[in-house]
């Protein structure tokens, strides 16, 4: 049948539902480090670190920990809670708020580069969905979606399916799974009829149905070392961007 791109407004209402599904919840693991930075005792030191760094033989250990969380969430904000210990004899420089600034900025220039580079990637020969089918499965009773890939760049995506019923109806959900995906993936995924008629009780044999296949670039949420929050990685390489639709209209 008729392959047919999603509309605009469809499109911005399902990256709506799948955006926060990516990757780490960032706001959940900022707040429990937050959490364990609040519960240190202020006068809480280390000093005397003799095989420590120069800039960091002498600390607070609150300090410590919100400079640790400010760049590990690239939080700059957080730094305006780092102080400095002055020490006579131990260096003390390498947890201060200046410092903590300097290496949250390092850290976000760094994590720009890499999402630009990722997002240059896709954008010269990203693994798009070519086209899928929707057949019997071989006990005649469920079914197989067989989706087809081009491209030369491969990657982690999350590739769903749903069923249309109506333009103001929540779409049901097929399948949706992350891959990793290059242009000569094969890939067979199994659906369960009970599964669907759960989901749409008047679903029924025989019967052609609207369906929506996705295909969106997952690119992750950074490390440890450097969490991404949604809204940074959305001001770089926007979801919207990396995401491909089609819509089929398929026999069931």
């Amino acid at each position: 049948m008729a392959v047919r791109r999603i509309a605009a407004g469809a499109m911005t209402i399902f990256l709506a539902r799948v955006a926060p599904a990516f990757g780490v919840n960032y706001d959940e693991l900022k707040a429990a480090a937050l959490k364990r930075c609040e519960s240190i005792d202020r006068a809480a030191y280390q000093s005397g670190l003799a095989f420590n760094p120069e800039g960091y033989r002498s600390f607070y250990l609150r300090s410590e920990c919100f400079q640790k969380a400010a760049i590990e969430f690239r939080a700059e904000s957080l730094c305006s809670q780092v102080v400095e210990r002055r020490s006579v004899f131990s260096s003390s420089w390498g947890y201060s708020n200046a410092n903590c600034q300097k290496q949250v900025a390092a850290g976000i220039g760094a994590d720009r580069k890499t999402l630009e580079e990722k997002r240059s990637g896709y954008l010269n020969g990203a693994i798009r969905l070519r086209d899928f089918r929707i057949e019997r499965n071989g006990n005649g009773r469920d079914f197989d979606i067989i989706p087809s890939f081009i491209g030369t760049q491969p990657g982690s995506f999350t590739l769903a399916f749903e069923i249309i019923t109506a333009k103001t109806a929540p779409a049901v959900l097929l399948n949706s799974s992350g891959f990793y995906l290059d242009g000569n993936s094969n890939l067979r995924i199994y659906i369960r009829h009970d599964d669907i008629r759960q989901r749409l009780p008047q679903f029924s044999y025989d019967r052609y149905y609207t369906v929506r296949g996705s295909l969106i670039y997952d690119v992750g949420n950074g490390s440890q070392g450097g969490r991404w929050s949604d809204r940074f990685v959305e001001r770089i390489f926007p979801v919207a961007e990396r995401s491909q639709f089609i819509e089929k209209v398929i026999k069931f």
